[in-house]
């Protein structure tokens, strides 16, 4: 006897389920698609696109739609990031987005293979505004992100920016700015050299900055600069600071160019 009516009991509950799959009150009737909480919209991503992508797979009912099928439509936008999918009772679904933010280009044997968002990650997606370059293997670009805004920093209050950032497999970090003046860091001590960049610029280099084709941290005691050519090499200046760099001819470890010369602290 028990055994029968549990039977009952179990026709009543799929009865019911069946019921409320198939009751017009519980059919899908609004599909809201919202930025994850902090963002006011979504700033990239088309919310109109994304909803005609996902509208075909989130008819009929509340109960029986495949919620895990619309998040994986959302995720595959170029510009979407991330997505998570919800039922929210009783006839209503909300896909929250979470965006890429495009940080930067990203370099590859000098073509751009795809952009960095601010996490570092890298994505494909079509962007037409200016963006620094990064030139650096794919798993090194939240290093790039991080180092970008702290070089930025320093410059900044030269009104120079950083056009390309290039972090190589030996670990050097070089600057091209968008003066058209590379910047030579190196490996070691790069924010200490950046600073001294900073200095040396506002004191004597950014008079010469037309005729200089890059600047060479990579010097204990001074910097190395090179010319784009020798007629547009002019004499730094000197003077009786003791900060002020005295010019020499370069015999160092820095890369050779006959258009160079070096700098040092007296």
């Amino acid at each position: 006897m028990k055994l029968f009516y549990y039977a009952a009991w179990l026709a009543v509950l799929i009865a019911g389920a069946l019921w409320l799959n198939k009751h017009p009150y519980f059919r899908i009737a609004s599909i809201d698609i919202v930025p994850t909480e902090g963002q006011a919209a979504l700033q990239y991503a088309s919310k109109e696109k994304l909803f005609e992508r996902v509208r075909p797979s989130l008819t009929g009912s509340f109960f029986s739609v495949d919620v895990g099928r619309a998040q994986s439509i959302v995720q595959s936008d170029p510009w979407v990031a991330d997505a998570k999918a919800e039922r929210v009772p009783p006839h209503t679904i909300r896909i929250r987005v979470s965006e890429h933010k495009p940080f930067a280009r990203w370099l590859r044997d000098n073509e751009h293979a795809g952009l960095v968002d601010d996490k570092g990650r890298i994505f494909q997606a079509a962007y037409d505004a200016e963006l620094p370059e990064f030139d650096g293997e794919s798993r090194d670009m939240p290093l790039m992100i991080e180092n970008y805004r702290a070089f930025s920093t320093k410059l900044q209050p030269l009104r120079l920016k950083i056009l390309r950032l290039q972090y190589s497999p030996r670990s050097a970090w070089t600057l091209m700015l968008d003066n058209g003046v590379e910047v030579r860091l190196g490996r070691e001590n790069i924010h200490h050299r950046i600073g001294r960049f900073a200095e040396y610029w506002s004191g004597h280099l950014a008079a010469h900055a037309h005729a200089l084709d890059y600047v060479d941290m990579r010097y204990k005691d001074g910097f190395a600069v090179g010319y784009r050519s020798k007629s547009e090499r002019p004499a730094l200046p000197k003077d009786d600071d003791a900060e002020a760099p005295d010019t020499e001819a370069a015999e160092s470890a820095a890369p050779k160019n006959n258009n160079k010369a070096k700098t040092r602290r007296r």
